[in-house]
């Protein structure tokens, strides 16, 4: 007969599991992250458009068992200062929006978060302030096709771009643009969206700084067509003795650059957001690319932890682009079929885990399984590969359970 002594071992040791899997590999409560987009919900429903929406709402995510606000600003970052905008539909919302807290202590001043900043704190819960550097929009008078969702009415530019848009990345005969994408081998694109950081974190109670990488631009005809701007064909010539511009040269040296430059923006960041005590999460693509549809700039990630330049990490962050029926090809990573991929819980396990564990970077999921839809209907996570087959229904609960997230992210669904 079995030791009934036995018993409560082996319950212990079922509790012992189901705890693991709810603290993860850092000993602590999972973490539970909620992504506000405020510009695409306010709107249409009544959970954010007034102090007593959001705080009704605020109240309901905590009581969700939420953790932390992530807030995508109303101009991805900028201040309404900042910005051209060419619609006179947003322009108007924007005023309708800002009137209803003009003279008081949560005023506009330029962005919109200090009074839903104020609730979440009240309610015990974190606030980081949501950024979105790839999205510096585009022109109205653009020849593309317009885009999907009735987008069109939507038209804005950051101002850099309105009155410089040679620092937007540009093709190797220098004729087209990558609409709203900054190339960062140009100081002030850098400079740009470090001094908004800059002014997020010196004016606001945030918590931390969001960032990810996704983008709702034009697509482009192939993956490596843009990035060829002076700065970065006078350092590749520097460095290799070859003209880009007229020369065979070799992509992955040319890859790797242009990631160093975007490295170069993250720790610019990181420098202002640490020296105020705040925290940087990072989301971006799984992968050394940056990938579909922006291109295949190199992401050197085992860098970006080594040295601690991100606080926070998560990946499969993906962003969709609109144009023409043709898609953009030639992405060293694909996602939907997972080329040049290993897949995700094998590469948190093997690659992204034992470097985030040996330098104390928290690693959340964000998890967007891959939904097959027709080349018609290109928005909005990832490309169009109508022939992979779905995610298993529990797909995400799987990875859920994974030791090595400190917590996840989930997306808005009121």
């Amino acid at each position: 007969m079995e030791p009934t002594s036995r018993l409560p071992r082996r319950w212990f040791g079922l509790l012992f599991c189901v705890v693991l899997a709810l603290t993860g590999a850092y000993g602590q409560k999972r973490e539970k992250m909620l992504r506000i987009s405020y510009g695409d919900w306010v709107e249409q429903n009544e959970s954010l458009n007034s102090k007593d929406a959001i705080e009704r709402t605020f109240e309901k995510v905590r009581a969700a068992g939420y953790t932390h606000i992530l807030w995508r600003l109303l101009w991805e970052g900028h201040g309404y200062d900042h910005m051209v905008v060419h619609s006179a539909e947003l322009k108007a919302q924007h005023e309708r929006l800002k009137a209803r807290l003009d003279g008081t202590p949560y005023a506009w001043d330029p962005h919109e978060i200090r009074w839903p900043i104020a609730v979440a704190h009240r309610l015990g819960m974190k606030f980081y302030a949501s950024i979105v550097p790839y999205n510096e929009g585009a022109p109205p008078e653009r020849t593309l096709p317009k885009p999907p969702l009735g987008l069109g009415k939507n038209w804005y530019q950051s101002k850099l771009v309105y009155d410089h848009p040679e620092y937007q990345a540009v093709d190797r005969s220098g004729k087209k643009v990558q609409y709203g994408i900054l190339e960062w081998a140009y100081p002030e694109a850098r400079r740009h969206w470090v001094e908004d950081v800059r002014q997020l974190v010196d004016r606001y109670d945030v918590d931390g700084i969001y960032m990810d990488t996704r983008t709702e631009s034009p697509c482009p005809e192939f993956a490596d067509q843009f990035g060829f701007n002076e700065p970065v064909v006078r350092e590749y010539q520097r460095r290799y003795g070859v003209d880009i511009l007229k020369e065979e040269f070799d992509l992955e040296k040319w890859r790797a650059l242009r990631g160093e430059y975007f490295t170069q923006l993250l720790a610019e960041m990181s420098q202002v957001i640490r020296a105020k005590g705040k925290v940087f999460h990072l989301g971006t693509s799984r992968g050394d690319y940056l990938g579909y549809p922006l291109g295949n700039l190199k992401l050197d990630w085992r860098r970006w932890m080594r040295e601690k330049i991100v606080d926070e990490l998560h990946v499969d962050e993906h962003g969709w682009c609109w144009g023409s029926d043709a898609q953009p090809f030639g992405f060293m990573t694909d996602f939907p079929t997972g080329r040049g991929l290993k897949p995700i819980a094998t590469a948190i396990r093997e690659d992204y885990g034992p470097l985030a564990r040996q330098f104390g970077i928290r690693l959340y999921l964000s998890c967007n399984p891959y939904r097959p839809r027709p080349f018609s209907e290109p928005c909005c996570q990832h490309r169009a590969a109508p022939s992979v087959p779905p995610a298993a229904k529990n797909w995400c609960d799987g990875l859920r359970g994974m030791t090595e997230f400190a917590g996840t992210l989930e997306r808005q669904a009121f």
